[in-house]
């Protein structure tokens, strides 16, 4: 698995992306590149049963504060999983106490410079699987979380098992990077959908999300080829049917 992040990696430094719809032509380097080091972060559990990693705020209000995920964890935990969950960047020990909205740090890191800002979260959280030797999991991502789900699960092979629920899929279409927006043929998503082939995956819109854009997810759950759930939820919202609507999908796919 390291292995394989480092060979993803040195094509990430190289230039990896080509176009915002499309996947770079850049050949990936046949020797490994050291992965930025960082300490196994931090992370908490809940629940008892098979793993389904939930990245959506900080571990705590992910892990204790039902609402804060629209009562997705609560019917995880009840569908019988353990929800592991740790800090996002810029969020609870990675907070930047000048910057109280979590994507505008992300922007303003971004900008300036920090190309590795997202292989760091996944090889952090690939720690985090090896430290509980977790084999195989489940992974849900929740807005902004969900942008990260997809770079994660396309360097770790043991999320069998991928929902990502009113996703980000453009970094730019947010509010948060209209000053200081990014190289889309570093941070777009597409690149990343040929890794994630043969996953089992599930991408759930509300028809009126304009936080993140309803037509840039339906568009990228297409061209990922996962399940689409289009639902009438208010704009951004989990309604408890959608959160039971994803701890049902999980059940559904049996053992990771």
């Amino acid at each position: 698995m390291k292995a394989v992040l480092a060979l993803m990696l040195a094509a990430f430094l190289t230039g990896c992306g080509g176009s915002g719809s499309g996947v770079s032509t850049v050949p990936v380097k046949t020797q490994l590149l050291p992965e930025p080091h960082v300490p196994t972060p931090t992370y908490g559990t809940i629940g008892g049963g098979p793993v389904i990693v939930v990245l959506a705020l900080d571990e705590a209000s992910t892990l204790h504060d039902g609402g804060s995920t629209g009562g997705i964890v609560p019917d995880l935990i009840s569908a019988g999983y353990t929800v592991l969950s740790l800090d996002l960047p810029c969020q609870g020990a990675d907070a930047d106490p000048t910057v109280s909205n979590p994507l505008y740090c992300w922007a303003k890191r971004l900008a300036a410079g920090d190309r590795d800002f997202f292989v760091r979260f996944c090889s952090g959280l690939s720690d985090v699987l090896d430290a509980a030797a977790i084999k195989k999991a489940g992974l849900l991502g929740l807005s902004r979380g969900g942008y990260l789900a997809t770079v994660c699960a396309a360097y770790d092979t043991r999320f069998t098992a991928i929902v990502l629920e009113n996703p980000v899929t453009d970094l730019n279409y947010l509010t948060e990077f209209k000053q200081m927006p990014v190289d889309e043929s570093l941070y777009n998503l597409q690149q990343y959908i040929p890794y994630l082939k043969g996953r089992r995956k599930m991408l759930s819109i509300d028809k009126a999300d304009v936080r993140v854009g309803a037509s840039l997810a339906i568009s990228f759950a297409q061209q990922l080829g996962a399940e689409l759930e289009e639902t009438d939820a208010p704009n951004h919202t989990i309604t408890p049917a959608v959160a039971s609507a994803a701890a049902q999908w999980f059940v559904a796919q049996g053992a990771f």
